[in-house]
Parts: C-alpha cells; sequence; structure tokens
C-alpha cells in the first residue's frame, strides 16, 4: 500500500466524494434550475466544497489519531503502522486552519461574516467528538449525523437564504432541508451499526457506546428503529405523490417529484431499505456489520440521484 493510498483511505475518500457528489447535485441538478439568482458563483461554490471536504478530512484524521490502539485491536490501524503520526498531526492543523480561513473568506464574501462561525464550529466539534464525545453513549453519534445535516444545509444558507426567502425559495430550501435530514438519519444508524462493528476495540478504551452498554442485541433494536423511522419519512413523501398522481387539476400541471416514475423511483429506495432492514434483524458478525453500513452508503447514493432525477423529469413533464 503506497502511501498516497494510504493517506486517501485515512481521510475516508470516498465518504468525502459523496458528501461533494450530494452538494454538486443540490447545486447544479436543483437551485440552479430553479432559483433566478442563486447567491453562489461557481468560484464560490468551489470554496464551499473546499473549505467543507478540508474540515472533514481533518475530522477523519484527528478521529484516527486519537483511535491508534482501537484501531489496532480491530486491525484496522493505518498512522504508524503506514503513516508517520508526528506528519499527520501538522496535516490535521492546516487542512483545519485552510478550512476556516476558506470557509470565513466565503462568509465575507457574500457579506454574511457571521457564517465563518459554521466552519470554526465544525472543525471544534469533530476535534471534541473524537477526543471525547465518541466514547459517551450515543452523545458522539448524533454530533456527526447533525454535523451532516449542517455540512448539507450550508448550500441552501450560503446559496438561498443569503437573499433572504421568496415563497418559491422557501419550498426548495424546504426541500433541501428534507434530504439533509435523510443523510444525517442514515449517518447516525451507519455510526450506530460501526459501534456495533467497533465493539472489541471500544471495550479496549473503556468507552460507554451503545453496544457496550446495552449489548449488540438491543443496539440493533435502537438502530432498526431509526432506518425504519426514515422509511417511514420517504413514505410519507410518497403519500404526497400518490395524491398529486391521482389529483384532478383543471389545468396540466407538474409538481417536481410528483409523477409516476418518481413514485416507482422511491419504491425502489424502500425495497433497499426493506433489505437493510431485513440484514440488521438477521446480523450477526461483524462482516455482517460491515455489508450493512455498505449497504446504507448505497442507499444514501441513490437517494441523492433521486434529485438529478425528479428535475429531469419535473422538466420533461415526464
Amino acid at each position: 500500500m503506497n502511501r498516497l493510498t494510504t493517506f486517501l483511505k485515512l481521510i475516508r475518500i470516498q465518504n468525502l466524494l459523496i458528501l461533494s457528489f450530494v452538494l454538486f447535485t443540490l447545486k447544479y441538478q436543483f437551485i440552479n434550475y430553479y432559483i433566478i439568482n442563486p447567491v453562489l458563483s461557481n468560484y464560490n461554490f468551489f470554496l464551499l466544497i473546499i473549505s467543507t471536504i478540508l474540515i472533514m478530512a481533518g475530522g477523519y484524521i484527528i478521529n484516527d489519531i486519537y483511535d491508534i490502539k482501537t484501531d489496532e485491536i480491530n486491525n484496522t490501524q493505518i498512522l504508524n503502522k503506514y503513516l508517520n503520526i508526528k506528519y499527520i498531526k501538522w496535516i490535521y492543523i492546516a487542512l483545519n486552519i485552510l478550512g476556516i480561513c476558506i470557509g470565513s473568506y466565503l462568509a465575507f464574501q457574500i457579506n454574511i461574516p457571521r457564517y465563518s462561525l459554521i466552519f470554526i464550529f465544525s472543525s471544534l466539534s469533530l476535534w471534541i467528538y473524537s477526543k471525547k464525545l465518541k466514547r459517551l453513549l450515543l452523545i458522539g453519534n448524533i454530533l456527526i449525523a447533525f454535523l451532516i445535516i449542517v455540512s448539507i444545509l450550508n448550500i441552501g444558507l450560503f446559496d438561498i437564504y443569503s437573499n433572504g426567502f421568496s415563497k418559491e425559495e422557501l419550498i426548495i430550501f424546504k426541500v433541501i432541508t428534507y434530504y439533509a435530514s435523510f443523510a444525517g438519519l442514515i449517518t447516525l444508524f451507519r455510526e450506530i451499526i460501526k459501534d456495533v462493528e467497533d465493539i472489541k476495540g471500544d471495550i479496549s478504551i473503556k468507552a460507554t457506546t451503545l453496544a457496550i452498554k446495552y449489548g449488540t442485541k438491543n443496539t440493533k433494536r435502537i438502530a432498526l428503529t431509526i432506518i425504519i423511522f426514515t422509511s417511514m419519512l420517504i413514505g410519507y413523501f410518497q403519500y404526497f405523490q400518490y395524491s398529486i398522481i391521482n389529483t384532478k387539476f383543471e389545468y396540466n400541471i407538474s409538481v417536481w417529484g410528483g409523477n409516476q416514475l418518481s413514485l416507482l423511483y422511491t419504491v425502489l429506495i424502500q425495497i433497499l431499505f426493506l433489505l437493510i432492514i431485513i440484514k440488521t434483524y438477521n446480523a450477526q458478525t461483524k462482516e455482517d456489520f460491515s455489508t450493512i453500513s455498505t449497504i446504507s452508503k448505497i442507499i444514501m447514493i441513490i437517494g441523492i440521484i433521486s434529485i438529478p432525477t425528479f428535475t429531469y423529469l419535473h422538466l420533461n413533464n415526464a
């Protein structure tokens, strides 16, 4: 394993690419189609992406720095085995300083300096999470999910809310909030599943995770509750889709996400939810929980792909 490949694994490049994909999709397949004058130019949007990715990458690094002992027990160690921890610490500091500076510059660019606090908060939260909160019952899991929600909502805050909301823009922001909540709940589910997957290492550092305190069986029940609730939220949207499809209008209208093909798409997502519910219920081994984590990533990606899909179907009256 060469150093570049190892470093990309350290910063969880797949997760960073997924987050970037979410933001790019919302910007270029949703906001730019329905907002007449979005605030962020292509250049400023690029700054938002870079700042977010740098801070998140730093968060993954500091997490592994504090988790050396745990990762060694779980056979997932990278630092000191493939990369020198002394240099990685300096990279962590550089990524955070650069990320905060770029984010603050962007906040001043759009004349809302207080938005720079978002990047400072995210950086500090990831450090506190890695140092202490991840070992506390559920708090760390919720914090990570919340930060994912914030990272996605930022595109709405910077690109729409900065000019204030019109009625149409408020609807767009609500849709972004819906998708951010979807990503946050999937992330919370994955974090809890990871607690079960890493239980041996967490026991060694005397962490207080759900899996340690309540056992694998009860932790699976909590994870199932979260994923079923998420599926119910999608079911609520499907009710909206079904209502639109079956309502008679005086004129021929098209509603974003409110057509038969869009409904079929959400049915596909619900099938994947059924699969992950069954997998979670039957999971026993570390490999089982690793598979569940992978499926949850697939669900998130397919969920986000619904944005350009619904936009295309809406614009083409499909």
